[in-house]
């Protein structure tokens, strides 16, 4: 993993990190650290949609100028979105997010009617709890790829102070003993 600063200023000037190891085949099914494949299958085919370009550059603008605080919603705006989003398409719903992609058992998972499915909200999301080592008990779903950019040129740093000012939902997973 690289630091938050690391993060956001290669995503602010147009690169994207991808990690050069690969997982073992013990770890095939789930790694909670990105490897070369969760990159590669994951992330870099959606870097050639113009719409999810551009979110992740202005993304990495708004983590470069955020404070500790803000990027921690920040960060739980990208996992709910960028790496375990799901959208919907007129053949059904899809997924977008690299967590899920690199993942078969959450593939499957994702698409089932175990989790939740919740409508995409900027807000909600950044609200929302998360764990990295389990299936994810709740997924946004977008209404199309181009809300993630409408949402990069709305005042994202407004809805991150309005997620910090209602705080955060309860979690929908059992704590992690520390």
């Amino acid at each position: 993993m690289i630091p938050f600063e690391t993060f956001f200023q290669l995503l602010a000037n147009k690169q994207f990190p991808v990690a050069t190891f690969i997982r073992t085949p013990a770890e095939l099914d789930y790694l909670q650290e990105p490897d070369i494949f969760h990159e590669v299958f994951g992330h870099c085919p959606l870097l050639t949609n113009p719409f999810f370009a551009e979110f992740t550059h202005i993304y990495g603008l708004l983590g470069l100028s955020a404070t500790k605080e803000e990027r921690i919603f920040l960060a739980r705006f990208y996992w709910m979105t960028i790496e375990f989003g799901l959208i919907d398409t007129p053949l059904g719903r899809r997924i977008y997010g690299g967590g899920i992609l690199s993942s078969p058992k959450e593939t499957i998972y994702a698409l089932s009617g175990e989790p939740d499915h919740l409508p995409f909200d900027p807000i909600e999301a950044m609200r929302t709890p998360y764990r990295i080592d389990i299936l994810q008990p709740v997924y946004f779903v977008l209404p199309e790829l181009k809300r993630l950019f409408q949402v990069a040129h709305e005042d994202v740093m407004s809805m991150v102070h309005e997620a910090m000012r209602l705080g955060l939902h309860k979690p929908r997973f059992p704590i992690k003993a520390a």
